[in-house]
């Protein structure tokens, strides 16, 4: 009997459009109380918990209360499908470090593996039955026209020298010394070197929060990636196997060092999405594939279902 091969599925969704603010008011039209006040956002924040709701709405920009709001809304659906619970019974508790996770009512229940990341507009989750393996998932959004305007103010190099807290003296080097492969102006340059430190970035976040920890742990420095591969745009490149133009390349093949020595019992790759973002997914697996990232539709994959 062949036994079919178990992946983490990972799930996309853009908070863009979703749940706009009402029109009209007047002062606080753009605050966050506003934007809860229309009926797409109601009907959405209905669906968490008392708790969930209240953090949601402590963000004071609609946008950042949007994506909390993604944040939770994905979490309940991952248990809600992958435990085989109803939406009211898919309850987000929290693990060591304050992870995320699900903790099952009953003995012997399906149980989920899972991380989420946002940042920009979009909102990323992995996830996978079980709690034999770790993951982790961060996305980047590039803010090209602040960090470019540091890097000619200050240089590349002591740009890079600001994060020494976070990566490890040949990372830095790397970072500082990455010479792009194609050549072109002064600003095609430093696009594409800040391209490679985002890849770095994200890449180690991910790693991180697959451990559970932060970027505040004190072994960050001792964490060194080697072989980055920087993954294309979309613009540069279309990713086969995935719907519409939106995803760039895929890059794997990077050597993770720990404290001298080599890991090898980590899967980490990274995917570029449109212009501005990458995102990075770490498991504790190397042999647990992962399936491509299924951008979601809010009405039809994430609210709750008739029945649950």
């Amino acid at each position: 009997m062949i036994m079919e091969e178990i992946k983490a599925f990972r799930w996309l969704l853009d908070v863009q459009t979703l749940w706009p603010a009402p029109e009209g008011g007047s002062q606080g039209a753009q605050s966050t109380a506003h934007w809860a006040t229309g009926a797409a956002s109601q009907h959405a924040l209905a669906l968490l918990t008392d708790g969930e709701r209240a953090k949601v709405l402590r963000f004071y920009r609609p946008s950042d209360a949007k994506l909390s709001l993604g944040s939770n809304l994905l979490k309940h659906r991952a248990i809600a499908d992958t435990c085989r619970v109803p939406w009211s019974e898919a309850v987000i508790s929290e693990g060591p470090n304050k992870k995320p996770c699900y903790k099952p009512l009953a003995p012997g229940s399906e149980s989920l593996e899972f991380n989420v990341s946002h940042h920009g507009s979009l909102v990323a989750l992995v996830g996978c039955p079980g709690q034999s393996v770790n993951l982790g998932v961060d996305i980047v959004r590039m803010n090209w026209e602040k960090d470019y305007a540091t890097v000619m103010k200050n240089g590349f190099e002591a740009w890079a020298n600001i994060y020494e807290m976070v990566f490890s003296d040949h990372e830095i080097k790397d970072i500082a010394e990455f010479v792009p492969p194609a050549r072109g102006t002064q600003q095609d340059e430093i696009r594409a070197k800040l391209r490679h430190f985002y890849t770095h970035w994200c890449l180690k976040e991910a790693y991180v929060k697959m451990t559970g920890e932060a970027l505040l742990a004190s072994w960050l420095k001792d964490l060194e990636f080697r072989n980055v591969q920087v993954p294309l745009p979309a613009s540069q490149m279309h990713a086969s196997g995935q719907v519409g133009d939106d995803w760039g390349q895929t890059c794997g093949g990077v050597e993770i060092w720990f404290y001298g020595k080599r890991v090898v019992d980590v899967n980490l790759e990274i995917q570029a999405f449109r212009e501005d973002y990458m995102i990075a997914t770490a498991s504790s697996s190397v042999g647990m594939g992962l399936s491509p990232f299924k951008q979601l539709d809010v009405e039809r994959d994430v609210y709750p279902r008739q029945g649950g």
